[in-house]
């Protein structure tokens, strides 16, 4: 029987092994500090993200929700989590579980056609838990650790801004009466989880992010005037792939000339023609966390005299924001520094009027900085967070930007030769006990950095050798 049990957990590590970037500990330490704020009464419960088709009888691919993946490790769908601070009696165990994850079971036929299952034994070997039971079981253990709970924590609602919480909505109040217990929000204990990233999700962000500025090196110096933007998008996510991220945080995006003044613009098939700037916004995902890494660059290989002003505005802007980090700084100083740059810049070029003051007041600059100046990284591009002062550990984008479209041309009357000039800049930073880490500073951001690498053999050319 000893026998049989190590050969299966050396199969297991064989094939597993490669899935799972961080060891087990990790995810029991994320389950243990999220049960460190649940009454004794009270259970958890959360599952896996729902496979979604796309159409017909093809479905999207799928991806973990992340506050499941973030407390148990597991990437497999239909499953779920049911944390219990007293424990619940469980047949074959000496303790009571406190921690009961069910998954699919093992099943030859479906495996064939969708890959090998971990099963009961792979996720007890893998994923560091004790209780592991097929899925088919747990509407009996829910009902058993309901009873005598006087509080449920389950996400009943789709987040659908990174700066609000779980919405309180009908579907939560239709359970508090069917259930006789009170619906609470896991979501208010995970935002401050989930902000302060561990050493080990560091060290995943790190190569995700490395990833991302290898992608940007790359199109700066195969970028060429003609191409569509769907060719750098491509360029950019065989980058990735090639570097080992299996999947984008994120869909690309990739604007040129008007299009660099669309915020979410998708890359299109537009070809890129001599004068655009090209607003890329990237980020390749690794082991389940992204980067996000934006540059402009100018497709001819130069910027213009117009579009070097621009590009140095939101430069010293970022600069400006990001040498206040500091543990305990708050997003309202950052975008503080940032916006005053912003302004200091367009009054130097006569573009906006007045004062610092007057525009802060008047809001003038929000014609041109059209968004916020960042938001948290980690299993999401827009990851959760408290959005109070910043805590150690913390990672989060810095990314200004000056957009002026032919429209706010008119409406300013600047010369031509400030159309369609969109501009973000945007870094990924460490909050350290020293002040910040920008962990995406090997992507060049300075005007003569940028068009040196532009002017350096691309992709095409290499492989021509």
């Amino acid at each position: 029987m000893r026998l049989n049990r190590l050969l299966l957990s050396i199969f297991f590590s064989l094939c597993f092994t490669s899935s799972f970037a961080q060891a087990p500990q990790e995810w029991q330490r994320h389950r243990a500090e999220f049960m460190r704020h649940l009454s004794a009464k009270s259970i958890a419960v959360f599952k896996a993200s729902k496979e979604v088709t796309r159409n017909g009888d093809v479905e999207h691919e799928y991806r973990q929700d992340s506050d499941f993946y973030y407390l148990t490790g597991l990437t497999e769908k239909e499953s779920m989590l049911i944390l219990i601070p007293r424990g619940l009696n469980l047949p074959g165990l000496a303790q009571p579980a406190k921690e009961i994850l069910f998954v699919m079971p093992r099943n030859p036929l479906s495996e064939i056609w969708d890959g090998i299952r971990l099963g009961v034994e792979g996720a007890q070997t893998q994923l560091g838990f004790n209780a592991v039971l097929t899925n088919d079981q747990f509407d009996k253990i829910f009902k058993a650790a309901l009873a005598g709970s006087d509080t449920l924590y389950m996400k009943t609602g789709e987040r659908q801004h990174p700066h609000a919480a779980s919405p309180a909505d009908s579907t939560q109040n239709a359970l508090e009466a069917l259930l006789g217990v009170t619906v609470a929000d896991p979501g208010k204990i995970l935002r401050r989880a989930r902000e302060i990233k561990s050493p080990a999700e560091i060290a995943l962000l790190r190569r995700a992010i490395d990833i991302t500025c290898q992608a940007h090196r790359e199109v700066m110096a195969s970028a060429q005037t003609g191409m569509r933007e769907y060719e750098l998008q491509a360029m950019l996510e065989y980058t990735f792939t090639n570097n080992g991220s299996a999947r984008l945080g994120f869909p690309s995006i990739v604007g040129s000339g008007p299009n660099s003044c669309i915020l979410h613009y998708r890359a299109g098939a537009r070809q890129m023609q001599s004068g655009d700037l090209v607003v890329i916004d990237i980020g390749a995902e690794y082991e389940m966390y992204t980067a996000d890494v934006t540059r402009t660059i100018p497709i001819s290989g130069k910027f213009t005299k117009e579009q070097a002003e621009i590009y140095n505005i939101v430069l010293a802007a970022q600069e400006a924001a990001m040498v206040i980090v500091k543990p305990g700084v708050t997003w309202r100083e950052l975008t503080a520094a940032a916006s005053r740059a912003i302004i200091e810049g367009l009054i130097k070029l006569d573009i906006l009027k007045g004062t610092v003051e007057e525009n802060l007041q008047s809001r003038s600059y929000r014609d041109f900085f059209l968004h916020g100046l960042g938001h948290y990284l980690g299993l999401d591009v827009h990851d959760v967070g408290t959005y109070g002062p910043f805590p150690v550990g913390a990672v989060f984008t810095i990314e200004p930007g000056i957009y002026i479209s032919e429209a706010t041309a008119k409406k300013y009357n600047l010369p031509a030769a400030y159309n369609n000039i969109g501009v973000r800049i945007e870094d990924d930073i460490l909050v350290t006990e020293a002040g910040y880490e920008n962990l995406s500073a090997s992507a060049p951001r300075a005007v003569a950095e940028i068009e040196a690498l532009m002017a350096e053999k691309g992709m095409f050319e290499k492989m021509a050798e």
